[in-house]
């Protein structure tokens, strides 16, 4: 990963001095994973944000889209109910 420099500052390590945009490190040499996490972080001598990765690596790190959801499909209509048939009524019969 390449990092760039977000301000002017003094490297303590070997007193190189970048300026905003300047390639971290300016001679390409392997540097601590720790070192780096704490210049990137803040969490350094100065508390300060001092390099941040260059935009072509963050966005290859950045996770895949997910892939488009199928539209739902409307649930299908219920065929109408039919009329239950009238059961004719029972005739009634009256005794005489």
């Amino acid at each position: 990963m390449k990092y760039i420099s977000c301000g002017t500052w003094r490297d303590l390590t070997d007193h190189h001095l970048y300026h905003e945009g300047d390639p971290f490190p300016f001679d390409g040499r392997d540097i601590p994973k720790d070192r780096l996490d704490s210049l990137v972080n803040g969490t350094n001598r100065a508390g300060l944000v001092l390099i941040r990765a260059e935009k072509a690596d963050v966005q290859e790190e950045k996770p895949a889209p997910e892939p488009e959801k199928a539209p739902e499909k409307a649930p299908e209509a219920k065929p109408a109910k039919k009329p239950a048939a009238k059961k004719p009524a029972a005739k009634k019969t009256t005794k005489k």
